[in-house]
């Protein structure tokens, strides 16, 4: 019996999907669901600046509103309460870019996001296994027409080392 579900399972694994997976319908969020989980993601530098003045041009926005913002446009089911910030937006103030800085430096940034929010993006990805949450985050920003280098958006390849007993 288990011999013969893990073959199911297995076989069900190795199958790319052809199609998008089929979602049920998402239920309405409940108090615990919108919970703020943290998540750190790292972005290049002038993706931060691009938020920024986006945030400039949307008055009332946030980072939060922006990334939420992009997940719908994606087609990601937001709740629109969700859209409207808790508080007013910081003004974001021209940093002075330090020495060795480039637009493409990664800076790391925590992100708060109602638990559902989060959820519904990991299903997102289910049906794209080779994207990871922050260019989940940053498909989202060129949705909404924030300047988003094509080549940011495409993950690298990281070297895996083969044990011993393996053969590769």
């Amino acid at each position: 019996m288990l011999r013969e579900a893990g073959a199911v399972f297995g076989v069900a694994l190795l199958q790319k999907p052809t199609q998008a997976r089929r979602r049920r319908a998402p239920a309405a969020p409940t108090a615990a669901d919108r919970r703020l989980l943290a998540s750190n993601i790292e972005l290049p530098l002038y993706v931060r600046e691009g938020v920024e003045a986006y945030m400039l041009d949307h008055p009332g926005s946030t980072f939060r509103t922006v990334v939420m913002s992009g997940f719908r446009a994606l087609g990601i089911e937001i709740e629109d309460e969700d859209l409207i910030p808790e508080r007013a937006m910081r003004t974001p103030r021209k940093r002075e870019a330090l020495e060795g800085d480039k637009p493409t430096t990664l800076k790391p940034t925590t992100l708060r996001l109602p638990r559902y929010v989060r959820v519904r993006a990991e299903e997102y990805l289910l049906d794209f296994p080779e994207m990871r949450f922050r260019h989940l985050v940053m498909a989202g920003f060129k949705k909404l027409g924030i300047k988003i280098n094509s080549a940011d958006l495409v993950t690298e390849r990281q070297n895996v080392l083969a044990s011993p007993r393996r053969q590769v």
